[in-house]
This record gives C-alpha cells, sequence and structure tokens, in this order.
C-alpha cells in the first residue's frame, strides 16, 4: 500500500477530527450549523486560488468534469456537512459522529454494489473490525431523536457518495487543488442559495468568530480535503475510509486536551479496536505486496 496515501488520509483525519470544536465555539457566539457550512466552504476559496495561481494550475475545467463536481459538491460535500452540523442539537455531537462513521461500510457496499468492485477478506475483516469500534464510541443516552439519527446516518451516506464518486468518475485524476477549488465554490453556492429561501447565514458575529471560521476552512475545505482527494486516488475509496476512522480517535483525544472532556473505557476499547483494524489492513496489505 502507497505510504503517501496512507499518511495523507491520515492527516486529513486528524485535521477534521480537531476542527468541530473549533466551529462549536462560533455557536456560542451566534454562527449556527448551515451557517458554519456555508463560511467553511467560503472562506477556503481564496487560499485554493492562491495555491492554483501559485503552481500555475489551469483552472479551466471539462464540461464531463464540471457536472459530476457539481453533483459531488451538492449532495456529497454540501449535503454530509449540513446534516451532520445539523443533526448535532438532536442526539449531541458524541451519538451524531458515531453513526456518521458508518460511511466506510456505505463506501464497500456502492463499490461492491453499483461499481461490482471485488473487497478482499482483509477489507471486509477490518471493516467488521472498525464497525465494532464505532459501536464503541456510541452513547445511548442521547439516541432518542429519529429526525438527528436519520441525519447523522443519511450525513454517513452522502459523505461515502462522494468518496466513491471522486474515484469512480475519474475526478481523482484532475488536480486536488483545482477538485477542491470547484467544490468549494459550489458547495458555497449550494448554501447560499438555500439561504435565499430559509435565512440561515449569520452576518452579524463577532470577529472572533470569523477567524475561527477562517481556521476552519483553511484545516478542512482547504488542507483536508486536498490530502483526502491524494489519499483516495493513492489507495482507493475503500481503503481509505478506513484509515480516515482515525478521525474519531482524534476527536477523543482532542476533546480530552482541549475540552477537559471525560474518557470511559468504552472509547478507549473503541480506539484500541479501531486502531487494530486500521494496522491489520496495512500489515496484510504489505504481506500482499511482498509476496507479488
Amino acid at each position: 500500500m502507497k505510504i503517501k496515501g496512507v499518511l495523507s488520509v491520515i492527516i486529513s483525519a486528524f485535521l477534521y477530527g480537531f476542527t468541530p470544536i473549533l466551529a462549536s465555539l462560533t455557536y456560542e457566539m451566534g454562527n449556527n450549523s448551515l451557517s458554519m457550512t456555508f463560511y467553511r466552504n467560503l472562506f477556503a476559496i481564496p487560499f485554493l486560488f492562491a495555491l492554483l495561481k501559485y503552481d500555475n494550475v489551469d483552472i479551466k475545467i471539462q464540461k464531463h468534469d464540471l457536472k459530476n463536481i457539481i453533483i459531488v459538491s451538492v449532495f456529497g460535500i454540501t449535503a454530509t456537512t449540513a446534516l451532520l452540523y445539523s443533526s448535532y442539537p438532536y442526539i449531541g455531537v458524541g451519538a451524531a459522529t458515531t453513526l456518521h462513521f458508518m460511511y466506510p461500510v456505505f463506501v464497500a457496499v456502492l463499490c461492491k454494489y453499483a461499481f461490482k468492485e471485488h473487497l478482499s477478506k482483509q477489507k471486509i475483516t477490518a471493516l467488521w473490525l472498525a464497525c465494532i469500534g464505532v459501536f464503541c464510541f456510541m452513547d445511548f443516552r442521547h439516541i432518542e431523536n429519529l429526525l438527528g439519527i436519520f441525519m447523522a446516518v443519511v450525513s454517513a451516506l452522502t459523505y461515502a457518495f462522494y468518496m466513491v464518486m471522486v474515484e469512480k468518475k475519474g475526478l481523482v485524476k484532475i488536480n486536488p487543488y483545482k477538485l477542491s477549488f470547484y467544490i468549494a465554490i459550489f458547495s458555497a453556492l449550494t448554501m447560499l442559495i438555500g439561504s435565499i429561501f430559509f435565512d440561515y447565514i449569520e452576518i452579524h458575529l463577532p470577529f472572533k468568530a470569523y477567524i475561527l471560521m477562517i481556521i476552519v476552512a483553511f484545516f478542512t475545505s482547504f488542507l483536508a480535503m486536498i490530502l483526502m482527494q491524494v489519499g483516495i486516488r493513492e489507495i482507493g475509496s475503500t481503503s481509505a475510509a478506513i484509515f480516515s476512522l482515525f478521525e474519531p480517535i482524534t476527536s477523543v483525544i482532542t476533546g480530552v486536551l482541549i475540552l477537559n472532556e471525560a474518557v470511559n473505557i468504552s472509547k478507549i476499547i473503541g480506539c484500541i479496536i479501531i486502531f487494530l483494524s486500521i494496522s491489520y489492513l496495512a500489515l496484510m496489505d504489505k504481506k500482499d505486496e511482498t509476496t507479488v
């Protein structure tokens, strides 16, 4: 397995893992989940544009690629962020995040049945272990609201859709800076159009909130998204989905270090099982490479 791809996904997962804490701080200042989704993409556009210009990357895009980019932007990234952020008030961050991490299973199902991809026994075993690990994070005291559960599960499906489409529709062949640039544009535009009808974008926020949103945009819609696309290109969407399970581990660690959250034995066991599932997949792939 390519080390570049694995490291890209792990770093991306780490960035995605700690930024929700920063996003949640803006909610206390008058922001909301849908407004955060808009700003997260909007503020990433200048970073991406500057990087494209610095590397002299042509920003022109093919028509058939543009169609697929719009689809993954609207029904993948935008839908995922909006649904996941919106589920937090109903079932809590912990339960919502746990349900969201069903997406590796959805990735495997989509690859197998929609694109007829063969899944090795190693990947299937790693997925089962990962599911058990994620299950250990579940807080059963905060899953009584069906709407919140529905939004969190659908966010897992839409993110799986994004990961699979990026690989199977050949979008990974596009320069990752350019792809992220267009995804950010269409995601921000989608949220802006929605706000015209539902008026959810908050403008009158303190300066500190805007600084935090710029930081979140830089780490997620800019850096983490680029790294995830590189990872998908190098190791495929199914393996990338499994390695991205470092994200809940990161969430636990940052929650303890920054928010002084308590850690129970169940979460510790979950972290260990997820780490074992990822290690197992990496070792088995390495064994296959040496055998060949």
